[in-house]
């Protein structure tokens, strides 16, 4: 039987609660921030935008402890901060190389509440028509988008966030994601190798060379540009269905080719589908 006490908590929490959404819905918005140094209410939901103009470079290294961060192509070098203050954001350039790190102290900041805030943002400019030697993204918490953008090697860690490609062409992809969604469109790779530990998987584009996909929750499914008869490949999901051109298989299926494209898919829960030309 429920406790005396306990009944009144639980009425004065859903009264608190019914106050908020009588508030919101009458007009008022409000949020609370959580981090490192507790709970608490912004002063301000503003944030402060900041534009640099760099000098070129030819690799990037973000270290990205809280927010989006977005690279995408231009008509030149520049570098665009909205940060909750000024020095959350450092940047440098040493051998060609763009360095950008968030604050360590703002990792653990989450915010919630009722009604639109705004999310700290990092977004890299580059010239369409340069090709990046290496790209570097370790991101613990917010999305990561890549628009149009050519490389050599791309190593992606994301802890907490989606990741969005748009027209986006590499000769070496790593990701290694725990929790979001994953959606490469207009994608191309020479060498691609993705892990995920929870969150769907949706790839629109050529794969060649090697490449691997594991995937420990969630549904995976590839639109690919390859030929069907230039391509080898191993699917394998044990909880979920696996579909090959529309066509069901039985949770395993095959395909032996002695060329260098060669694709292995393994889900442990998730939906398996692959289209090919």
């Amino acid at each position: 039987m429920m406790s005396r006490h306990t009944h009144i908590a639980m009425t004065m929490i859903a009264f608190g609660i019914l106050l908020a959404l009588v508030g919101y819905f009458s007009g008022g918005k409000w949020n609370f921030v959580l981090n490192d140094e507790g709970i608490h209410v912004p002063k301000s939901n503003k944030l402060i935008n900041n534009s640099y103009e760099l000098d070129d470079f030819t690799n990037i290294n973000v270290v990205n402890n809280y927010g989006d961060v977005e690279i995408v192509t231009s008509d030149r070098y520049a570098l665009e901060t909205n940060v909750v203050e000024d020095d959350d954001v450092t940047y440098s350039i040493k051998d060609h190389t763009l360095t950008v790190e968030t604050k360590g102290e703002k990792k653990n900041r989450f915010q919630f509440g009722f009604g639109s805030f705004n999310s700290p943002s990092i977004k890299i400019y580059v010239p369409a028509d340069v090709k990046l030697n290496t790209v570097v993204l370790n991101s613990k918490f917010g999305d990561t988008t890549i628009h149009d953008l050519n490389y050599q090697q791309l190593n992606l860690i994301e802890d907490f966030g989606d990741i969005i490609f748009k027209n986006t062409t590499g000769d070496k992809t790593e990701i290694t994601q725990s929790f979001g969604d994953m959606k490469l469109q207009q994608f191309s790779s020479n060498g691609f190798v993705a892990e995920s530990d929870n969150g769907d998987i949706d790839i629109d584009g050529t794969l060649n060379g090697q490449s691997s996909i594991t995937s420990s929750f969630g549904d995976t499914t590839l639109h690919l540009q390859n030929k069907k008869s230039e391509i080898g490949f191993e699917l394998e999901t044990d909880f979920g269905d696996l579909t090959v051109d529309k066509k069901d298989q039985n949770g395993k299926v095959s395909q032996e080719y002695k060329g260098d494209n060669q694709l292995k898919v393994t889900l442990s829960n998730g939906d398996l589908q692959l289209t090919l030309k």
